[in-house]
């Protein structure tokens, strides 16, 4: 194979790896079911030592406040993985490296026998994703007979498979958030909740991370904003109806790093289409879109796993016979 002249192709992919910065932001999620020990409690009060101890437990009314009944309102309107029972999903994964390549390039055409493409269509790679973390992807270089690959053809599949990699991974975290229910508390304790005119905002905070999201008033997340370390990450999602409630179809990310200036922030922005599987919508084409280039996917071959559901602790097994 003839030398590749390529290094303008990692210098535009590198924005690629804002997917997984994004995702990266998208685990503040988990701030919205700390509990309220883990939030900045208020100090007792001084006539706290003096009130004598109670005779017994106190067990409270299982009374929902007034937010509570408005988050399990909104949480019901979307689907959730989590509750319909979905794992995990493994699908053969078919990037489009020629709308990569050209829309790097200031939307050069890529000539079809373009040895990198060749090179890389050659590759066969499959996404094993787990919603609860640990997702992987397989990179499977097809099996040569002829004469050894050059360093050039070695690079490009080297940097291609971490910008795969990473660009999947990425789009995984901050996807599922936004699918298993998680981005709607079960329960507004150690959380700011404010409902004022058209706007209801659910607002939680630790030490080093702040999240706040907004919802219409007909309970339609619109704002997904999380600071984090310095990094400002603000997402627009948008939704579809679907019979098992609002399916997430697409995403505007604003990222700024700890230090740049507004001008220098990167922009991501993601459709996603769906395929039913088992009852399960799971993704069938990515597109993602900054201002350097386009990473597009397909996804088919697919299978999917389900939950593993814990047995109740008082169920009793029957003895062997």
């Amino acid at each position: 194979m003839s030398p590749l002249n390529f290094p303008w192709l990692f210098q535009h992919t590198n924005p690629f790896r804002l997917a997984a910065l994004v995702g990266a932001g998208c685990l503040a999620v988990s701030l919205l079911n700390l509990p309220a020990q883990g939030q900045n409690a208020a100090a007792p009060g001084p006539m706290a030592a003096a009130q004598p101890a109670p005779p017994g437990p106190i067990v409270p009314n299982p009374v929902p406040s007034s937010d509570d009944a408005w988050l399990q309102k909104a949480g019901s309107l979307y689907y959730s993985s989590a509750k319909s029972g979905l794992g995990g999903f493994d699908c053969a994964v078919h990037p489009d490296w020629r709308a990569l390549f050209s829309s790097a390039n200031a939307d050069a055409p890529v000539d079809s026998n373009d040895a990198r493409i060749l090179l890389l269509e050659s590759v066969k790679i499959n996404l094993h994703a787990h919603l609860q973390g640990g997702s992987t992807l397989d990179w499977t270089p097809e099996q040569s007979t002829g004469e050894p690959l050059d360093q050039d053809a070695s690079t490009l599949l080297s940097k291609m498979r971490e910008v795969t990699e990473q660009t999947l991974e990425g789009f995984l975290q901050f996807w599922t958030p936004f699918v298993d229910g998680s981005v709607v508390p079960a329960s507004a304790e150690g959380l700011t909740i404010t409902h004022t005119g058209s706007v209801n905002t659910i607002h939680a905070q630790d030490s080093d991370t702040a999240l706040t999201e907004t919802f219409s008033n007909d309970m339609l997340l619109e704002h997904f904003d999380v600071d984090q370390n310095g990094i400002s990450i603000k997402f627009q999602p948008a939704y579809k109806p679907t019979g098992q409630g609002l399916l997430v179809k697409s995403f505007q990310a604003h990222v700024q790093p700890a230090g740049v200036p507004p001008e220098g922030a990167q922009e991501l922005r993601v459709e996603i289409e769906y395929q039913t599987l088992e009852g399960f919508p799971i993704p069938s084409q990515l597109r993602m879109d900054t201002t350097s280039g386009k990473f597009n996917f397909t996804l088919d071959g697919c299978t999917v796993s389900r939950l593993q559901r814990p047995e109740p602790a008082n169920v009793v097994k029957p003895a062997l016979e």
